[in-house]
């Protein structure tokens, strides 16, 4: 087994201290991979209040996937208006449901259970509006694949904290070195304490450094302090 760098050390105690303030192992997206990929469309660029009611909406109209496949996209629209961008995230999603539906016979994503990873990982980032992000996050949470979700949140503190030299590269482009500093076995429980953690105190704004529990393991945290 290769030894750890000092980052990947120091990752690790920052993943204890953050285990410990936010036990919460799960940040409620549904289990299902493909309700989990349209929960996650919903949730770019707006709140997570906005975004959930928006997910309910859709799911109370539309019990199952197939009856939204074949819906007017004006109809999936209005739906998840709540959410913003309902225009652009109508069409992703009719989009996805077509593609999915033709390439599995079913409107659903459960056959990616025994795909390999780096092949359903692959598929998930070749439909329409899927990123590398969101095909891990669907990959971590719904299929339990040992990857490492590196959103806004993550990237944020993992560069405040002097873990990742990001600078204004895109997500896209910084996500495989995000990934490779993790190592597997903690992948998703830090995945979902950066979340919360970025969330809750190390705001883009005026990071709230004073009540940080990992400010000890992080330079930004340091000169605060």
């Amino acid at each position: 087994m290769a030894r750890m760098t000092r980052i990947q050390r120091e990752i690790v105690r920052a993943a204890f201290r953050l285990a410990f303030a936010y036990p919460k192992t799960d940040l409620d997206n549904p289990p299902r991979a493909l309700d989990d990929l349209i929960y996650i469309i919903l949730s770019g660029q707006t709140s997570e209040i906005n975004y959930q009611r928006a997910y309910a909406t859709l799911r109370a109209r539309y019990p199952d996937w197939e009856a939204a496949r074949r819906a007017p996209a004006r109809s999936i629209e209005r739906a998840i208006r709540g959410a913003g961008l309902s225009v652009q995230k109508a069409r992703y999603i009719k989009a996805i449901l077509a593609r999915v539906h033709a390439d599995f016979g079913e409107t659903s994503l459960d056959g990616l259970a025994d795909w390999p990873t780096g092949d359903a990982e692959t598929y998930l980032r070749r439909l329409p509006g899927v990123g590398v992000k969101t095909a891990r996050c669907v990959l971590l949470y719904t299929l339990g694949r040992d990857v490492f979700p590196a959103d806004v949140h993550c990237l944020r503190i993992m560069e405040r904290a002097g873990w990742l030299k990001r600078g204004k590269r895109r997500m896209e482009d910084v996500a495989d070195a995000a990934q490779a500093l993790v190592l597997p076995a903690i992948r998703r429980e830090l995945h979902i304490s950066l979340v919360q953690h970025g969330r809750a105190v190390c705001k883009p704004v005026r990071p709230e450094c004073r009540r940080c529990c990992i400010a000890e393991c992080c330079r930004w945290g340091k000169k605060s302090r």
